[in-house]
């Protein structure tokens, strides 16, 4: 009887604590987040569906008229034309099981710049060149120290954010695959020493501005830089979360120790893109003036001039079968967003005066 008593206390206790988390922490989108937004009225027309039998993991790559997309099958990508009559086609990377296997490369990020591949083997750390139809490969192994966020500036010239082990944390370097010469940055990220978690976020290149961009998935910071490493600025999104919530800590398990978050990781940033000078930022935080409805029910992209840091505006777009988008591409004035089944393709119509 006495065990059945202890039981409920605890329940009770467990129950009491989680209502006043719920009703006094500092949860996302309890309470409100102190920013509003103004909604371009007629961002997106033509919203045109491709529904696949795959789950797709990711956008890897695009041509005016064609996006690659990885799905769950590794060694595998689906070529799709995005035209009104697009074909799909199935195409498996030459070399995978080879490079997957026998070199043991794990976690292989994908990048297709056609008729180019490159594979990332980020723990290794290596990059592997091939093309869909060749028989020779190469492999370039890269100093100690995994990588986490590849993008490429030029042909076979790549920004990597690193480990510095000595740093025991991220740096972001210049990577060129021709020579193999690599360059660190100076002063460019901010180091807590926890292998980059707490600073975790997305990387994009843009090529009007001819910079880098890095956009923080737990506080509300975008950082600029050009493509040497030498000019570096920063600038804020919209909301306020103008610090990270999240605590890192040293995690035991068995032999083992590595820095992990705990505290929730709530992501303020989902996911990004940068075209023409422009940031296109999928935003988790409703805004003072969303309703609850319609916050559940669309994505919301929050557009930012990347010359000046300011807000533009921004775009709802609605739920597909139920699911939100959770990858996305601007491309010739068009929006490609990813979902859990399928390929939505709209057009963009933005009224800014730049």
């Amino acid at each position: 009887m006495k065990s059945y008593v202890y039981v409920a206390i605890l329940s009770l206790l467990a129950f009491f604590i989680l209502l006043l988390v719920y009703n006094f922490g500092d949860i996302p989108n309890r309470h409100k987040n102190g920013f509003k937004r103004k909604y371009f009225p007629t961002a997106c027309s033509g919203f045109r569906e491709i529904t696949l039998r795959d789950t797709l993991s990711g956008i890897v790559g695009s041509t005016p008229s064609t996006i690659y997309v990885a799905v769950a099958t590794e060694g595998e990508l689906l070529e799709i034309g995005t035209g009104v009559n697009g074909k799909i086609k199935r195409m498996k990377i030459p070399h995978f099981t080879r490079f997957y296997d026998s070199l043991k490369f794990s976690s292989l990020a994908i990048k297709v710049d056609s008729p180019r591949i490159y594979l990332f083997a980020e723990n290794k750390p290596a990059i592997i060149k091939t093309t869909f139809d060749s028989t020779i490969f190469e492999i370039r192994i890269l100093p100690p120290g995994p990588f986490t966020r590849e993008v490429m500036v030029d042909t076979g010239c790549f920004i990597l954010r690193k480990i510095e082990p000595r740093l025991t944390d991220q740096l972001f370097v210049r990577y060129d695959f021709g020579t193999g010469l690599l360059k660190k940055e100076n002063n460019i990220s901010q180091l807590y020493g926890d292998g980059g978690i707490i600073t975790d976020g997305q990387l994009h290149a843009d090529d009007e501005t001819r910079r880098v961009y890095y956009i923080y998935y737990y506080r509300n910071w975008v950082l600029s830089f050009d493509t040497s490493l030498e000019s570096a600025a920063k600038f804020s999104s919209i909301d306020t979360t103008s610090s990270f919530k999240m605590q890192t800590g040293l995690v035991k398990n068995g032999p083992t120790t590595a820095y992990t978050n705990i505290t929730p990781a709530n992501i303020i940033n989902k996911a990004s893109a940068v075209q023409h000078g422009l940031l296109f930022n999928l935003s988790t935080l409703k805004a003072d003036n969303d309703q609850d409805e319609f916050f559940f029910n669309n994505s919301i992209l929050d557009v930012i001039d990347l010359t000046n840091g300011r807000y533009q505006g921004s775009i709802s777009l609605p739920v597909f079968n139920g699911s939100k988008i959770s990858q996305f591409i601007i491309s010739n004035n068009r929006l490609i967003g990813l979902y859990t089944n399928s390929i939505v393709i709209c057009d963009l119509h933005l009224d800014i005066a730049r």
